[in-house]
């Protein structure tokens, strides 16, 4: 049934204060002014009115007008926007980190692909080859080796975004990529926007730089709501979008192409600079490789600037420490920042994986990578769902090898009662500042299905189950 200009008025009104547009307790716009505003009659703005007041989103004061609710948080469904004047990576998140990577225990919390899916042999094999080099241990180029630059930027032009070897700065792995983009474009006190959930390491690069930050949820799987997304720019005014539009860790979410053509014109009418992580752009379940968002951002020397970040990490070997940074109209102001903190890049590193990109079939790698890792995240879906009586909730990722799942449950006690069967999860508090995935949980698939594997995820399942009493054993 479709709905009446009054009750379309209300949706896009609840929707402005779940945006955080209007602020618990701010005033909101006079009956009148709304009338002008939406170009609607005074009877469907009392309407609208009406019906947020009885939904408890506004309410009135007498000669004063009319207010967001004071305890509007209770009120609206689902993740709210929020914005943070500092951001405080606290102790807390180290000792929660310290449990995830624990070696002693079976390590399904931190997003890291296990050996078995590197092709070490064929590295190590590079490397011997690299060390013989005359020039192996010179310092090398200080933008990053010519060649591997080349390769980088031919591939990138084969996926979609078309660069050249001089827009590329080799960097120590992606999270430092993203490090150097965000101190080329920002200032202490600086607001940069961030989907939610997000990469838990991001927080505190953000802390170290001093600059505050807007969060704002997925809505929905398909990516981030752009009406909303426009009008926590015009109320806080970011300087920089910083996200990851492809395969998001912890929930897998691809943005689909009308979004990040959508996000990316914004950006660009407001003048915000795009930072995006692209470390699993290269792991997709299903169809062709997803282009960047960055590629539909329009490029001017002298407007917002763009930076696309990735690294090896996911693919050949976390251990490499190898990343990089894209930039059309940055890359000058990226490497002056990199020469302040080094001479250059780890050479040895950059022959080797040169080395291995040359004698093996780099893409034939990734066909094995994503078959693998889609049947397992089809595979713990299965299993997590059934063992747990449906308990768990699984969202499905569209890449990756990591699965974001919701319970009853608070993920950091759960991460305490992973650790007595020997298992290490990550709770979903590390995923963004504010409390809205307190009972969520990532797991990394690529731990595998052995035998063992499966009967601790059973365990771990099981305990999900409600009892006889209707309480869980958790």
């Amino acid at each position: 049934m479709e709905k009446t200009k009054y009750q379309k008025l209300a949706s896009d009104l609840k929707m402005e204060i779940q945006s955080g547009f209007y602020s618990e307790n701010e005033k909101i716009p006079s009956l009148r002014e709304i009338q002008t505003l939406k170009s609607c009659s005074l009877t469907t703005a009392k309407e609208a009115y009406r019906i947020l007041e009885e939904e408890g989103y506004i309410y009135v004061l007498n000669k004063s007008g009319y207010y967001v609710h004071k305890n509007i948080g209770s009120v609206i469904l689902g993740p709210q926007n929020e914005y943070f004047e500092t951001v405080e990576a606290d102790d807390r998140i180290q000792q929660i980190m310290n449990t995830v990577m624990d070696p002693k225990l079976i390590s399904f919390g931190a997003a890291i692909p296990a050996d078995r899916y590197l092709p070490i042999s064929e590295l190590v094999s590079a490397y011997k080859k690299a060390l013989l080099y005359k020039d192996t241990f010179s310092y090398g180029d200080l933008q990053g080796n010519p060649q591997l630059r080349e390769w980088l930027a031919k591939r990138s032009s084969m996926n979609g975004y078309r660069v050249s070897a001089k827009q590329i700065q080799m960097t120590t792995g992606c999270t430092e990529a993203i490090t150097y983009s965000l101190f080329a474009v920002t200032e202490p006190s600086d607001t940069v926007i961030v989907p939610s959930p997000i990469y838990v390491g991001l927080f505190q690069i953000l802390e170290t730089l001093k600059l505050k930050v807007v969060e704002i949820p997925y809505r929905t799987k398909e990516g981030i709501h752009i009406n909303e997304f426009e009008k926590l720019i015009k109320r806080h005014k970011p300087k920089v979008f910083l996200f990851s539009a492809n395969f998001n860790n912890p929930n897998g979410v691809l943005f689909p192409e009308e979004n990040k053509i959508g996000l990316s014109n914004i950006c660009f009418q407001y003048g915000i600079h795009l930072i995006e992580d692209d470390i699993y752009g290269d792991l997709y379940h299903s169809g062709t490789r997803p282009k960047p968002l960055v590629s539909y951002f329009s490029q001017s020397m002298d407007g917002p600037k763009s930076f696309l970040c990735s690294s090896f990490s996911k693919t050949l070997s976390p251990g490499l420490r190898l990343g990089w940074v894209v930039s059309k109209t940055g890359i000058h102001s990226i490497s002056k920042i990199a020469r302040a903190f080094k001479i250059s890049e780890n050479h040895p590193t950059q022959l080797s994986v040169l080395e291995y990109l040359k004698r093996q079939s780099y893409e034939k790698h990734l066909k094995s990578l994503r078959i693998e890792y889609k049947k397992l995240c089809d595979d713990y879906n299965i299993l997590l769902t059934e063992e747990s009586d449906g308990n768990l909730h699984i969202t499905k990722p569209d890449g990756g090898f990591v699965l974001w799942i919701e319970s009853k449950l608070d993920g950091e006690k759960i991460l305490m009662e992973a650790k007595k069967l020997g298992m290490a999860i990550a709770p979903g508090s590390l995923f963004g500042l504010s409390k809205h995935w307190k009972y969520f949980f990532r797991m990394n698939v690529s731990v595998g299905l052995s035998p063992k594997i499966r009967e601790k995820l059973i365990l771990f399942a099981k305990r999900f189950q409600k009892n006889g009493n209707s309480k869980r054993t958790f």
